[in-house]
């Protein structure tokens, strides 16, 4: 099973991985990957590292309710299975009741073998 990995391995971790995500990073504007760098750094997101894969996550915590926001992903979908499986454990251990993430309209075929819904967001330039 995978878990969050420590502040000590994350650096050799994010050099290995970072291509997986930077391909997800292109997809918006919210973030560059030196945003994420930082953010990881800082203890802010937390990467999921897999050998071809890898997963951003971070908590959010409301008044009520604490979520796991899937903010970026990347590499093999088989392997990327496998680290949702882990996440979802470990968020569950630390009081987190909901995943929530954004992407692509492919990705809401994909996962919904995994229980995942689609929710509606809206939005507006301005």
């Amino acid at each position: 099973m995978q878990k969050a990995i420590s502040k000590e391995e994350w650096e050799y971790e994010w050099e290995r991985c970072k291509p997986f995500i930077e391909k997800a990073v292109k997809h918006q504007d919210s973030y560059t990957i030196d945003d994420i760098e930082d953010k990881i750094r800082h203890g802010l997101f937390h990467l999921w590292p897999g050998k071809e894969s890898a997963f951003v996550t971070e908590i959010i915590i409301f008044p009520q309710e604490m979520i796991m926001n899937l903010l970026f992903c990347g590499g093999k979908f088989e392997e990327l299975k496998d680290i949702l499986e882990s996440i979802e454990v470990s968020a569950k251990s630390v009081g987190i009741k909901k995943l929530i993430g954004g992407g692509r309209k492919g990705w809401t075929r994909k996962l919904k073998d995994l229980g995942f819904e689609q929710e509606y967001l809206i939005g507006k330039e301005l």
